[in-house]
Protein backbone atom coordinates (compact mmCIF):
# COMPACT_ATOMS: atom_id res chain seq x y z
CA UNK A 1 0.00 0.00 0.00
CA UNK A 2 1.19 3.43 -0.72
CA UNK A 3 0.33 6.70 0.89
CA UNK A 4 0.53 9.85 -1.18
CA UNK A 5 2.71 12.29 1.64
CA UNK A 6 4.85 15.29 1.14
CA UNK A 7 8.26 14.76 2.95
CA UNK A 8 11.93 15.81 2.16
CA UNK A 9 14.32 13.35 1.82
CA UNK A 10 18.05 13.61 1.51
CA UNK A 11 19.87 11.07 -0.65
CA UNK A 12 23.28 10.08 -1.42
CA UNK A 13 24.90 7.82 -4.21
CA UNK A 14 27.39 5.70 -3.62
CA UNK A 15 29.69 8.28 -5.18
CA UNK A 16 29.25 10.40 -2.49
CA UNK A 17 26.98 12.84 -4.13
CA UNK A 18 24.16 14.68 -1.83
CA UNK A 19 20.94 15.97 -2.92
CA UNK A 20 17.17 16.52 -1.44
CA UNK A 21 13.70 16.01 -2.85
CA UNK A 22 10.39 15.83 -1.80
CA UNK A 23 8.40 12.42 -1.19
CA UNK A 24 5.46 12.09 -3.10
CA UNK A 25 4.62 8.45 -2.29
CA UNK A 26 5.70 6.06 0.51
CA UNK A 27 5.60 2.63 0.89
CA UNK A 28 7.50 0.06 3.16
CA UNK A 29 8.90 -0.97 0.14
CA UNK A 30 9.89 1.95 -1.16
CA UNK A 31 8.56 5.65 -2.81
CA UNK A 32 8.45 8.18 -5.24
CA UNK A 33 10.67 11.26 -5.27
CA UNK A 34 10.38 14.29 -6.68
CA UNK A 35 13.92 15.85 -7.24
CA UNK A 36 15.65 19.06 -9.32
CA UNK A 37 18.17 16.90 -11.04
CA UNK A 38 16.86 13.37 -12.60
CA UNK A 39 18.29 10.33 -11.48
CA UNK A 40 19.30 7.61 -13.62
CA UNK A 41 17.97 4.30 -13.69
CA UNK A 42 19.49 1.61 -11.71
CA UNK A 43 21.36 4.35 -9.72
CA UNK A 44 21.89 3.21 -5.60
CA UNK A 45 21.31 5.49 -3.44
CA UNK A 46 21.29 5.94 0.65
CA UNK A 47 18.01 7.81 1.76
CA UNK A 48 17.30 10.05 5.23
CA UNK A 49 13.04 10.51 5.01
CA UNK A 50 12.46 13.87 6.73
CA UNK A 51 8.86 13.00 8.18
CA UNK A 52 8.80 14.66 11.24
CA UNK A 53 10.89 17.65 12.99
CA UNK A 54 10.93 16.30 16.18
CA UNK A 55 11.73 12.71 15.49
CA UNK A 56 15.28 11.40 13.85
CA UNK A 57 15.20 10.77 9.74
CA UNK A 58 14.20 7.14 9.22
CA UNK A 59 17.67 5.58 7.21
CA UNK A 60 17.53 3.40 4.10
CA UNK A 61 20.80 2.13 3.73
CA UNK A 62 20.44 0.84 0.26
CA UNK A 63 17.62 1.94 -2.75
CA UNK A 64 17.69 1.66 -6.43
CA UNK A 65 16.16 3.67 -9.03
CA UNK A 66 13.50 1.65 -10.79
CA UNK A 67 11.62 4.41 -13.09
CA UNK A 68 12.24 7.75 -14.38
CA UNK A 69 9.63 10.70 -15.75
CA UNK A 70 10.34 13.98 -15.76
CA UNK A 71 11.57 15.36 -12.14
CA UNK A 72 10.00 12.19 -10.56
CA UNK A 73 11.80 9.14 -10.00
CA UNK A 74 10.24 5.79 -8.39
CA UNK A 75 12.45 4.34 -5.74
CA UNK A 76 12.98 0.38 -4.57
CA UNK A 77 13.80 -0.16 -1.04
CA UNK A 78 16.47 -2.83 -1.18
CA UNK A 79 18.49 -2.72 2.63
CA UNK A 80 16.71 -1.47 5.76
CA UNK A 81 18.00 -2.14 8.66
CA UNK A 82 15.29 -3.67 11.14
CA UNK A 83 14.73 -0.58 13.81
CA UNK A 84 14.56 1.65 10.56
CA UNK A 85 11.70 -0.84 8.60
CA UNK A 86 10.00 -1.18 11.94
CA UNK A 87 9.50 2.99 12.58
CA UNK A 88 8.64 3.11 8.80
CA UNK A 89 6.04 0.56 9.60
CA UNK A 90 4.65 2.37 12.64
CA UNK A 91 4.45 5.52 10.79
CA UNK A 92 2.73 4.22 7.64
CA UNK A 93 0.31 2.54 10.15
CA UNK A 94 0.06 5.58 12.58
CA UNK A 95 -1.00 7.97 9.21
CA UNK A 96 -3.11 5.22 7.24
CA UNK A 97 -6.62 6.32 7.05
CA UNK A 98 -8.94 4.14 9.07
CA UNK A 99 -10.53 1.32 7.64
CA UNK A 100 -14.32 1.92 7.99
CA UNK A 101 -17.00 -0.95 7.18
CA UNK A 102 -19.43 -0.03 5.01
CA UNK A 103 -22.92 1.07 5.58
CA UNK A 104 -25.02 -1.42 6.27
CA UNK A 105 -27.93 -1.31 3.46
CA UNK A 106 -31.09 0.11 5.06
CA UNK A 107 -33.73 -1.06 3.03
Amino acid sequence: MRMKVHYHVSLSTTSTTTGEGLLQDLSAEGCRIECARPLPVNTYLSLRLLISPTELPILVDLAAVRWVREKECGVHFLSVQPPQAERLKKFLASTAPPNNPPEPDKR
